[in-house]
């Protein structure tokens, strides 16, 4: 009797093993699974929520994109009021402002040259400032791009001008053979024959007549003139000079006004003579 109420509480015991455990397993797995459907409402509300915010972005930068694009249509149009106002177009600035910028660097690199390179390409800065000038007169000149650079170009044609000597003298040692004609006319002096008073006069301690000087004598040579001052070429009359100087070939008087001590007769000038220059 003992072993069978053994054998038979043996199975009682399995059987309420296997009711039990097995049904503990299923309610695992169905609180498993409302914890996923859970994470994945969060999830499905996050993903509408970001594709509102995307569909919120996406309305701002259309919005932005047609603001950008009225305010590119009003930059052109005032572009064109400007180009109507300066009397030009868009390439016609670009060309000025890109002239403007050529003058300036051309300015740059004259203003690290030597005083006596300065005063080799007199000329050029001479001409630059004319250039200057034309430039300044134009209506483009009212542009801030371009007073900006007209500025720097004044400022460096200041600093150029005043380390340019005007006037330089230089050695010569006469050889045989040479005469005040010759040495005038030689490429490295003059390249004029006609300016041979020039030598003369600047010689005249030396140089008692024009017509006789002598080998390894040394003469001094002068190339250039001081500010407001005139160098008399092959050619020119006081009319011609004063359109040169002024603008205007009427002002001529004046000039022999400012000069009458070496100039005998205003209908007669000479090559080399020096003229002052009364401001205009």
């Amino acid at each position: 009797m003992t072993g069978l109420k053994l054998f038979g509480f043996f199975l009682v015991c399995c059987a309420v093993t296997l009711l039990v455990f097995p049904q503990k397993g299923i309610a695992q797995m169905e609180m498993t699974y409302d914890e996923y459907r859970m994470k994945l409402t969060e999830q499905e509300q996050r993903l509408a929520e970001l594709k509102k915010s995307l569909l919120e972005c996406q309305t701002a930068s259309n919005d932005l994109s047609n603001q950008i694009s009225s305010l590119d249509t009003q930059i052109g149009e005032i572009k064109q009021q400007v180009y109507s106002l300066v009397e030009s177009n868009e390439a016609g600035v670009n060309e000025y402002i890109q002239e403007l910028g050529r003058i300036e660097g051309r300015l740059m690199g004259l203003r690290s040259l030597a005083d006596d390179a300065l005063f080799e390409v007199r000329d050029e800065i001479d001409q630059i400032e004319a250039r200057v000038s034309e430039l300044k007169a134009d209506k483009r000149a009212c542009l801030p791009a371009a007073q900006a650079k007209l500025a720097s170009i004044d400022q460096l044609l200041e600093q150029v001008k005043a380390r340019m000597p005007r006037k330089r003298i230089r050695q010569y040692s006469v050889v045989r053979g040479d005469n005040l004609w010759r040495i005038a006319k030689k490429d490295d002096i003059y390249g004029d024959p006609y300016l041979w008073p020039r030598i003369y006069v600047e010689n005249r301690d030396k140089i008692k007549h024009p017509d006789i000087i002598y080998p390894k004598w040394v003469l001094n040579i002068p190339f250039g003139v001081d500010i407001n001052q005139h160098l008399v070429m092959s050619g020119e009359n006081l009319s011609s000079i004063a359109g040169k100087v002024y603008n205007d070939v009427t002002k001529w008087n004046r000039i022999y006004q400012a000069n009458k001590t070496q100039i005998f007769d205003p209908s007669m000038i000479f090559p080399a003579q020096v003229f002052d220059i009364p401001a205009n």
